[in-house]
């Protein structure tokens, strides 16, 4: 299997839901009008505390600073797995996927944290840039790594990451954690994006008003 260190680098951002309106202009920009601005990955997650987006670094520029907004200080790295050659893909959404699981469990035992991104149909992998070195030493034996540049992929090795790398200890125990499910029931589809025009009304509705 491989393993792609996607070209963005990545913002994550809480949004309070009292300061949606100053910010509908440029959401609107990135979600319907993308050929308008350099953005190339953006996320947008509603919760009822808050909405949490995930974006690169073109898209956060669309975005004014204020006091609703608060922006985690790393920045995050994009990574994703590819299997036979290709991404996982296919006609249904499978969650969270064995092989995203062979990226994250070892990157646990490491204390390296992640954040998952899953979508219809593939999942993304974030990691902070400075936990980098940390990452390729810790999934080299199990993955060919490869980085994006320019569009290309590069073969990426340990010599190149080892800046100041010091091998971590390994977790003794395993750390237990409590889970809370909510209640709410999802809906999950894919839509493709020239067919945004004919549903955009509805979502900015879903959006901005859902309230």
């Amino acid at each position: 299997m491989d393993l792609h260190i996607l070209e963005h680098r990545v913002r994550v951002l809480s949004l309070a839901r009292r300061g949606l309106w100053l910010y509908t202009h440029p959401l609107l920009k990135l979600l319907f009008l993308p050929q308008r601005c350099r953005c190339k990955f953006f996320s947008l997650t509603e919760t009822p505390e808050d909405y949490t987006i995930m974006l690169d670094e073109e898209g956060f520029k669309e975005l004014p600073p204020s006091e609703f907004m608060q922006v985690a200080d790393s920045t995050w790295l994009v990574l994703s797995v590819v299997s036979n050659g290709r991404a996982p893909s296919g006609s249904q959404a499978t969650g969270v996927t064995k092989i995203a699981r062979s990226v994250i469990a070892p990157l646990a035992e490491h204390h390296v944290s992640v954040l998952m991104l899953s979508t219809y149909q593939t999942d993304f992998i974030l990691v902070r840039e400075r936990d980098l070195p940390v990452v390729i030493h810790t999934l080299a034996g199990e993955f060919d790594i490869y980085k994006e540049e320019s569009g290309e992929c590069v073969p990426v090795t340990c010599d190149d990451v080892s800046n100041g790398f010091l091998k971590p200890k390994p977790a003794t125990s395993p750390t237990l954690h409590p889970v809370q499910s909510p209640q709410t029931r999802f809906c999950v589809l894919t839509v493709a994006p020239d067919t945004l025009p004919a549903i955009a009304t509805m979502l900015i509705d879903v959006l901005f008003y859902s309230h």
